[in-house]
């Protein structure tokens, strides 16, 4: 709850994922006991986003920055506005999922009761590829950001229901959601069931039948995004074979050896080595496909069931083991077959609405100076941004927390400077007094989430697990009464 006496900074955060509280914990702790308060404003009953929804289920060390977050919703200076979204996210309302229905209130309310507000929301969908790789309609075609918020039990995602029944699996990109997906397809499913994996995950999963995947990426090793600790843990997956790429590839390592740098040498040393369990013993198989850029999944004449996709052959121009050397096409086509495809070529981020002018379409987030929002040669006093909207959809949970260090420490300065702070502000409860009868919602507060928080862990136990999300907000909300 937060505490009005002596507050001289108010703070809206916008998105309750770790960029929005590693801000809030920073501020909290950098600024003078009770001068400043941070109200978090979520647009779903649940807290942690990507820390919830996106980290792999047999990851749950990654999680424990919850732990964290837990501690920062304790201080009687920080308030937790969940089912309540900031603005009108232009995809954030799937309007085919009925279960997902946030409420919402405008930016510009927020503006007139804070002295600075945090934009840490993230990327709320896929890059569109429509118009360079056909047939991502077909059926059994589906997004990597799908796929991973329905198996973690997002209620966006809840109806998904992917298509596992065939044997070929096609992942498009060579980040590390790439390797989550392929590693969920290949794991031995009693490896997942005492995970927080939804039961629903569980149930579709059983009945998989892909036993060969191969993840695809345009250009060549040394320029893969995903970790040595990803390769790493999807070579020793029980009863999975690494196929080796063609020596074309590991070659180039090979004469190079001495000169590599330490992460390159270690990727090399991996697919060399390759998997714990053999090819020839393995009942399922995948492999790492380099150079090939997707053109088309396509269907048998007559129906709109994927069954194959086509590649475009690309070629590396320059140092093929530099990280930052590109591709062209070579003109070369080259089909695979494919009973389920997934994309995996990153997150699109989208400004709020009134922020069109401050949004960077390329660089894929707002445009800032350390987390300043800026507007042409002019700051947006009072608008900051942490986390992909700040930096672009790209980076691991660490990078995330140094970002957000680096907006709080700018709020902090420009607080210290006189730029913000002071002026008559209120906070959530001058919102919500202003708002009336119009918040005809329920808003969700720590306790609250703290309650279905219990209840997930309840409905867990009984099947042997950490915990059982609740995948509808509804259902959510209804633990409240």
């Amino acid at each position: 709850m937060s505490n009005g006496g002596g507050v001289k900074l108010r703070v809206a955060v916008v998105g309750s994922g770790p960029a929005g509280f590693y801000a809030a914990y920073r501020i909290l702790e950098k600024a003078p006991a009770g001068t400043a308060t941070v109200d978090m404003f979520e647009k779903l009953p649940v807290p942690y986003g990507l820390a919830r929804f996106g980290v792999a289920p047999d990851h749950p060390e990654v999680k424990n920055c919850e732990e964290k977050f837990e501690e920062v919703a304790q201080s009687p200076y920080f308030t937790f506005i969940g089912n309540t979204m900031v603005g009108a996210l232009p995809l954030a309302v799937p309007k085919h999922v009925p279960s997902f229905q946030p409420n919402h209130i405008s930016l510009s309310l927020l503006q007139q009761h804070y002295d600075a507000i945090i934009l840490s929301y993230g990327a709320d969908s896929d890059k569109d590829l429509s118009s360079s790789v056909k047939g991502l309609k077909l059926g059994g075609v589906y997004s990597a950001r799908a796929f991973v918020g329905w198996y973690n039990g997002h209620p966006e995602f809840r109806d998904l229901d992917p298509d596992l029944s065939g044997e070929q699996a096609i992942v498009v990109g060579h980040g590390n959601v790439a390797l989550d997906v392929a590693r969920i397809l290949l794991t031995d499913l009693d490896k997942l069931r005492t995970t927080d994996i939804t039961e629903a995950a569980i149930a579709k999963l059983a009945k998989n039948k892909v036993n060969r995947v191969r993840i695809v990426g345009r250009r060549g090793p040394a320029q893969a995004a995903f970790t040595n600790k990803e390769v790493r843990e999807i070579m020793t997956l029980d009863g999975v074979g690494f196929i080796p790429p063609p020596a074309q590839f590991m070659s180039p390592f090979i004469d190079s050896s001495v000169t590599l740098g330490r992460a390159t040498k270690r990727l090399f040393q991996l697919l060399q080595r390759g998997s714990t369990t053999s090819v020839a013993d393995a009942k399922k198989h995948f492999s790492f496909d380099f150079l090939l850029s997707p053109v088309a999944f396509d269907s048998p004449e007559g129906t709109s069931q994927v069954a194959s996709a086509k590649f475009n052959v690309m070629e590396l121009q320059g140092d093929i083991l530099s990280k930052e050397t590109r591709v062209r096409a070579t003109g070369e086509i080259t089909q695979l077959p494919c009973d389920v495809g997934f994309m995996s070529v990153g997150y699109k981020t989208h400004p709020l609405a009134g922020l069109e002018q401050s949004y960077n379409d390329s660089a894929n987030h707002l445009n800032n100076e350390n987390g300043k929002v800026w507007t042409g040669n002019n700051n947006t006093k009072g608008l900051y941004v942490a986390g992909w909207i700040k930096r672009g959809p790209t980076g691991v949970i660490a990078e995330t927390m140094y970002d957000s260090f680096e907006t709080a420490a700018v709020i902090l300065n420009d607080f210290e400077a006189g730029e913000i702070g002071g002026k008559l502000c209120d906070g959530w409860e001058g919102v919500r007094a202003e708002l009336g009868n119009k918040l005809d919602w329920k808003v969700v507060s720590w306790s609250d989430w703290q309650k279905i928080d219990q209840a997930e862990k309840e409905r867990g136990s009984k099947i042997g697990k950490e915990r059982e999300k609740f995948t509808c907000q509804t259902d959510m909300l209804a633990v409240l009464g």
